[in-house]
């Protein structure tokens, strides 16, 4: 059974969803924080609800035009903010990577940074107003899938324009393909210049996957979330370095020391954070004779995870990585033969801890009705921390740090389960219902919902009070935003992005 609170039932059971309406996204939430936009501006129509974009935007709009009003839970002001067209984003080839997203939030500068889709042009724009703050305009590639981040190093954030496609070539020179990508300064004049410009290599026969926290940044081949050969990149300096699987000695391993290889999985500012899984001289299949073997990860030279593991712990994960905060969950034992998931047949344990250090911050233990694998980086695309840094959401866990608390909202016999996609200072929340399906994707812990190009999203949103515990259908209509600033609402639909001031 879930932890979760009685509350009322979440959605429907036994009944299929209607058509989707105009303006569901055919990705409604990215990777790192949000899906696609264009770089174009949606003029206003219609009364409360309406979402018909212009055919010819050329800005975004500033408080001099009203936005496109979209149908959003109450507590947003739609007739004030700013809206701008968005177009489809691309999807990873490997579930759980981070995609090819074409918005990101830079939030310590206040700005919304989008990427054309074809990788032709950056801009940023203020969060409160949606003046253009500044325009990158990158060399040229063909066939480009664009991706847009933003980390942060040094104290200062950093736009990564990530881009795999092929270079334009001419009469003498043929075109090539290559991934590069560009880091500008998120601070940057009107004209905005890239500080570095790094060329990445390109496997012939193989498609790269992004791997991106808020502090790092790795491209590689990915494989259930883990990258036996990839490249780090520094937003700080430019520089870029190989990693690869490499043996290291495992602490606290089948209860004493062993050697294990150690796969990358994502970057971070505490250093690379490596995962390892022991199969030999312990109970590999799970049956209870001998020894339980050791699932865990590594961070950077700092920590490992079996120094830091809950009492009786021996399957550690690393799912996401937000501010300074590391999000893991743990199993007592698992078959070395399957995935580790959240299921109803065990309590899986989540945790907050310190990104540098292993120390825990919070931690509550939850059953799923529904089975869903638990993957290195998995819950990357739905973790967020509230703007005054109380609230932590992740997957389908939420904490509030102050009282180090946590709550679950998985699903259990009477309700679904609720997978968050943002998160106020005043504790609410709010998410997208869990349907599962019999793909990858669906059942993969974290991960926000993808459709397939060219149609409409049809997951319904809730809103959660994270004080009470007590969560909330919204309405089939209702849009959930995927960002809350201190005092706006971000929202994107499949062909607007918008930002609402809250009331």
């Amino acid at each position: 059974m879930s932890d979760r609170p009685a509350t009322l039932p979440l959605g429907r059971t036994g009944t299929a969803r209607p058509a989707a309406r105009h303006g569901r996204a055919a990705r409604r939430i990215a990777a790192p924080l949000l899906i696609a936009a264009a770089l174009a501006t949606v003029s206003a129509c219609g009364g409360p609800g309406a979402a018909h974009p212009s055919s010819s935007p050329s800005r975004a709009q500033g408080t001099g035009a009203p936005p496109v009003r979209l149908p959003v839970p109450d507590g947003f002001d739609t007739s004030r903010g700013w809206s701008t067209k968005a177009s489809p984003e691309t999807p990873d080839v490997q579930a759980g990577a981070s995609g090819f997203p074409l918005v990101a939030i830079a939030p310590r500068s206040n700005l919304v940074v989008q990427a054309a889709e074809d990788g032709s042009r950056v801009q940023a724009y203020d969060l409160a107003t949606g003046k253009v703050a500044w325009t990158f305009t990158p060399t040229t590639l063909s066939d480009a899938r664009t991706g847009v981040f933003v980390t942060t190093a040094g104290g200062r954030e950093q736009v990564l324009l990530a881009r795999q496609g092929k270079t334009s070539g001419d009469g003498l020179n043929q075109s090539a393909p290559t991934t590069t990508v560009d880091i500008i300064p998120a601070g940057s004049p009107a004209k905005a210049t890239a500080a570095h410009h790094l060329d990445l290599p390109v496997p012939a026969d193989q498609a790269l996957s992004f791997a991106t926290t808020d502090s790092g940044f790795l491209v590689g081949t990915a494989d259930h979330g883990t990258y036996s050969q990839a490249t780090v990149v520094d937003p700080a300096t430019g520089t870029k370095r190989s990693v690869t699987a490499k043996d290291m000695t495992v602490p606290g391993c089948g209860g004493s020391t062993c050697t294990l290889s150690a796969t990358p999985a994502f970057a971070t500012s505490a250093g690379v954070v490596s995962t390892f899984q022991q199969t030999t001289g312990c109970d590999q299949w799970g049956n209870g004779k001998g020894q339980p073997c050791t699932t865990g990860f590594k961070v950077g030279d700092a920590w490992t995870s079996t120094t830091t593991a809950p009492s009786g712990m021996h399957t550690g994960i690393p799912l996401a990585v937000t501010g300074k905060y590391l999000i893991a969950a743990w199993h007592a034992s698992d078959a070395q033969t399957d995935q580790p998931a959240l299921s109803a047949d065990s309590k899986t344990t989540f945790t907050v801890q310190e990104l540098a250090t292993g120390k825990t911050i919070a931690s509550v233990s939850c059953t799923s009705a529904d089975q869903l694998t638990l993957q290195p980086g998995s819950a990357q695309s739905s973790t967020r921390t509230s703007a005054n840094g109380r609230y932590l959401v992740s997957g389908q866990t939420a904490f509030d740090l102050n009282s180090r608390t946590g709550r679950c909202y998985t699903s259990s016999a009477n309700s679904k389960g609720i997978d968050f996609t943002a998160v106020g200072d005043d504790g609410t929340a709010y998410g997208l219902i869990h349907t599962g399906d019999s793909t990858d994707a669906s059942s993969l812990y974290g991960r926000l919902p993808i459709a397939p190009d060219g149609t409409d999203s049809t997951e319904q949103g809730a809103r959660v009070d994270l004080a009470s515990g007590s969560a909330k259908a919204l309405s089939e209509a209702a849009e959930v935003p995927i960002y809350l600033a201190a005092s706006d609402g971000v929202f994107r639909t499949g062909d607007v992005l918008a930002v609402y001031p809250r009331r």
